[in-house]
């Protein structure tokens, strides 16, 4: 076996979890997605946010739109990012509406710059993030983009001189539960992630 496919190798995993992901029932992705997010309007009520950033759903990913429309039915603020392909970064809007949405670089739906409105100066206190697999230790494995890691330090950068704490929360499928997720120093690390069936807070 070549050192490429080697378990621990992120990109082995990728592919692994990938399928993984793909081989749910789009019934049961449906149904498991709705659960994950009543446990998240449950966090976010309990943590009392009047705003959160949520991601929209691409692919076999656990769909968020049951989040976001119970967000703007309780007067929250709905943050989604829209992916800069040519630095990595992400640049965040308000979202109200779906028809704020189009195809970004990816082909994944995210804010239209023209509909919606682009947030100057709030960093969400909950951010409700993707990916292929997450550890009962915060660990997480995402695409390889680096979005997320980018953003991250963006904002620990922004709130240095405040006393405050952005929660990160992976959402996931329990099928994408992992024992451990390779990770680098600079990879983004999880304080919780939710399911269908529990919030693992860590």
């Amino acid at each position: 076996m070549s050192e490429t496919n080697l378990p621990g190798n992120k990109a082995y995993m990728r592919n692994q979890m990938t399928f993984k992901r793909n081989s749910i029932a789009s019934e049961k992705r449906d149904l498991w997605s709705e659960a994950a997010c009543a446990r998240a309007q449950e966090l976010v009520v309990s943590r009392g946010a009047a705003a959160f950033m949520i991601y929209v759903a691409f692919r076999s990913e656990l769909d968020l739109s049951a989040l976001m429309e119970w967000g703007w039915r309780t007067g929250r603020t709905v943050i989604a990012p829209k992916c800069e392909a040519s630095d990595r970064s992400m640049t965040l809007y308000e979202l109200r509406g779906r028809d704020e949405l189009k195809a970004g670089a990816y082909g994944i739906m995210e804010p239209d710059p023209q509909k919606a409105a682009k947030v100057q100066d709030a960093m969400p206190a909950m951010v409700f993030v993707p990916g292929l697999a997450f550890d009962r230790n915060g660990g997480r494995l995402g695409y390889g983009g680096g979005y997320y890691d980018r953003f991250a330090e963006a904002i620990r950068s922004a709130k240095q001189e405040h006393d405050e704490t952005t929660l990160w929360l992976g959402m996931a499928f329990e099928e994408q539960l992992t024992d451990e997720v390779p990770l680098e120093p600079h990879d983004l690390r999880m304080n919780g992630i939710i399911t269908e069936n529990s919030v693992y807070m860590l």
